[in-house]
């Protein structure tokens, strides 16, 4: 029997679950949890939404957002507990000894670095997100899609597309969408919300992103930096952090785009962004992780020394690519 199989199961079995994503949620982590907690309420279950760190603005929208808690005392491992788009324990902050002490952990992710650290792991790296996996379970269990789940379901899997435009979008992604839509979901107005409104704080602090940028390797490697003194400055949260580093990759000629974000001394977040290169591998020899287009880690150190060791690794996987070539 499959794990998705065991997972359906485990759901009939039990009355209390547990549900928690990543440390800085995006679209397809929140979307993911919202969704899976929706579906398992519509079968008379006892839920809690966990979730390390604040959510960020664009996506409070969404139905029963202020219901999950960044509270790690509230967990109780002794419940199931469903985590939802984490590829690795470490993810999970300050919950994850907890997370890890369930004695019923089902891994729900779509990370082809996923680490399959569940007891119960359904990881589909063909799924375009985790809410598509969300889509499956809630098909295999026939609860009636309503609007909720759809709005949910249509944040996670449009984020994590990049709006339909990245390679990860399939010909079942598509059909799953059109489901969403018969729920009246709006494309327009969602998409305003989570693509297209952004605050002042963010444009300032693209500015100062924008004025640190540079190129190397015969322009096919685009940096750019930001310390958290020019985030504060900028009047800016970590939310506008979010979208940033897909600059550097838009540029012509770009085939990989990096942004470091210096958090503190000796701590350094660094995003990748190709348009051919699978940075998961890239993010992966330097202990991070993500999607093959997107991805990235958390190194400490000081910035020079995270620098050079990041910008050596990007070095060599641009030469393997056919216009690759010393600066």
């Amino acid at each position: 029997m499959s794990d998705r199989n065991r997972i359906i199961e485990l759901i009939a079995g039990e009355d209390s679950f547990n549900l928690i994503s990543h440390m800085l949620p995006d679209g397809d982590s929140i979307g993911s949890l919202l969704a899976m907690g929706r579906t398992l309420e519509k079968l008379g279950k006892n839920i809690q939404l966990f979730a390390p760190g604040r959510i960020p603005l664009k996506y409070r929208f969404l139905n029963r957002a202020d219901l999950i808690s960044p509270d790690d005392a509230a967990f109780d491992s002794s419940r199931p507990v469903f985590v939802l788009d984490s590829s690795d324990a470490d993810r999970l902050g300050s919950f994850k000894e907890k997370v890890l002490a369930s004695p019923k952990l089902i891994n729900i992710d779509h990370h082809v670095t996923n680490q399959r650290y569940g007891t119960l792991n359904y990881v589909d790296p063909e799924a375009s997100a985790t809410g598509e996996i969300v889509f499956d379970i809630l098909q295999a269990l026939r609860i009636d899609l309503d609007f909720e789940l759809a709005e949910a379901l249509y944040v996670a899997i449009s984020t994590d597309t990049g709006s339909f435009k990245y390679d990860n979008t399939t010909p079942h992604t598509h059909t799953v969408v059109a489901r969403l839509l018969q729920t009246g979901v709006s494309p327009g107005v969602l998409s305003q919300k989570i693509f297209d409104e952004r605050p002042l704080s963010f444009y300032i602090l693209l500015k100062e992103a924008l004025s640190s940028l540079e190129m190397y390797f015969n322009r096919t490697l685009a940096i750019m930096t930001i310390s958290k003194d020019i985030r504060i400055r900028s009047g800016a949260s970590t939310d506008d952090l979010d979208g940033i580093v897909n600059y550097t990759r838009n540029i012509e000629g770009v085939e990989l785009g990096i942004l470091f974000y210096v958090e503190q001394e000796n701590e350094v977040k660094v995003g990748f962004r190709s348009k051919r290169l699978d940075v998961s591998v890239l993010a992966g020899k330097l202990n991070g992780g993500g999607h093959v287009r997107a991805a990235g880690c958390r190194m400490h150190g000081s910035f020079e020394a995270v620098k050079e060791k990041v910008l050596a690794e990007s070095f060599l996987m641009l030469a393997d690519l056919p216009t690759g070539g010393a600066n």
